[in-house]
């Protein structure tokens, strides 16, 4: 998703990270916050390898990465390889678990990183977690609501607002003509709405 201050953005997909706000064991992690970047779906082969559903858009995430957290806990994984695998999955090795009963235990984990290690997209993209929350304004100031959850599509991004006042979802384009401005610092997304997409109370000036 793009969005020049001045001039109407042209949106690119969000990155596709989600933010998770679970407490780590580790002592020395206590105040580390996370993002889901897949899920273990299932086992390959008996040297325990397994299949990962990933949860991000980056291409070879899991190859620019040597290590992982998995679970609630987020216990530290050293990835040994990783490698592509048909319908969009990654194969996955990681260190210390070198037999099919090993990994299976793993089936359904979720793998985590730290908010931290994230890379730094251009100026004009954000991750998930950067949209999600923000307020969503009309160009003459009115309240409209706030994002609570980004749809991806294969043509736009849709951003789900929980509208003011009725608590009811709006499904939004993330289309440039109708997001006008992003600014992450305000925590504000300025659009301008079509006739019937709000509730009437929200009448965008002309």
């Amino acid at each position: 998703m793009s969005g020049h201050p001045s001039t109407p953005p042209e949106p690119a997909p969000a990155a596709g990270h989600r933010r998770q706000r679970q407490e780590p064991a580790e002592a020395e992690e206590a105040s580390e916050e996370w993002v889901t970047i897949g899920r273990i779906v299932a086992l390959f082969g008996l040297r325990g390898d397994v299949k990962v559903l990933p949860q991000t858009d980056i291409p070879n995430r899991f190859n620019q990465l040597r290590e992982v957290y998995l679970g609630p806990e987020h216990q530290r994984r050293r990835i040994s390889k990783a490698s592509p695998y048909k319908e969009n999955m990654v194969l996955l090795r990681l260190a210390g678990i070198d037999s099919a009963n090993a990994a299976e235990a793993l089936i359904g984990q979720v793998i985590s990183i730290p908010l931290a290690h994230l890379p730094t997209l251009p100026a004009d993209q954000y991750y998930i977690h950067d949209l999600i929350g923000l307020r969503v304004e009309s160009l003459s100031g009115q309240q409209l609501g706030v994002i609570t959850d980004i749809l991806t599509t294969g043509a736009n991004d849709v951003y789900v607002v929980r509208e003011a006042g009725t608590g009811r979802e709006v499904l939004v384009p993330a289309v440039k003509e109708m997001v006008r401005r992003v600014d992450i610092a305000a925590g504000v997304i300025v659009i301008t709405p079509i006739p019937g997409l709000f509730d009437d109370r929200f009448e965008e000036a002309r």
